[in-house]
């Protein structure tokens, strides 16, 4: 009887030690990109491009769920490269670039959300007053 009763009691404690909680995760997912100064400020549209100015590319991530951030990696293109921003919660990032003269394309490869700026070089020059 003895036997049956621990039997018992072990097959119980098995299914219940081996059910474990699936732990809820809150999904990040890439909202916007977009081109602005390195301090963060957006690009006023129609504005003069500073030669000597300082660009970055920003990401935004939104979440849904509940529970812990799920770590994710954004893969985006920068004229044709291809970099990564690491979100370990919702927010913004900031990732400094260079822009070429002509088109810069910013994208998020696996969205396709994509962001334009064009960018003129002036050549040399001298103001003449």
């Amino acid at each position: 009887m003895k036997l049956k009763v621990y039997t018992f009691f072990l097959v119980f404690l098995v299914v219940f030690v081996s059910c474990s909680k699936d732990e809820d995760f809150k999904t990040i997912s890439p909202a916007n990109i977009s081109f602005v100064h390195q301090d963060g400020t957006e690009i006023p549209i129609n504005e003069c491009i500073n030669p000597n100015g300082k660009y970055a590319v920003r990401i935004k991530t939104t979440s849904q769920g509940s529970g812990k951030y799920k770590v994710i990696s954004v893969d985006y293109t920068v004229n044709g490269f291809l970099k990564t921003m690491t979100f370990l919660k919702e927010g913004t990032q900031l990732n400094p670039v260079t822009l070429i003269d002509g088109l810069n394309t910013a994208q998020i490869v696996e969205s396709g959300y994509s962001s334009n700026i064009y960018f003129t070089a002036q050549g040399e020059f001298e103001l003449v007053e």
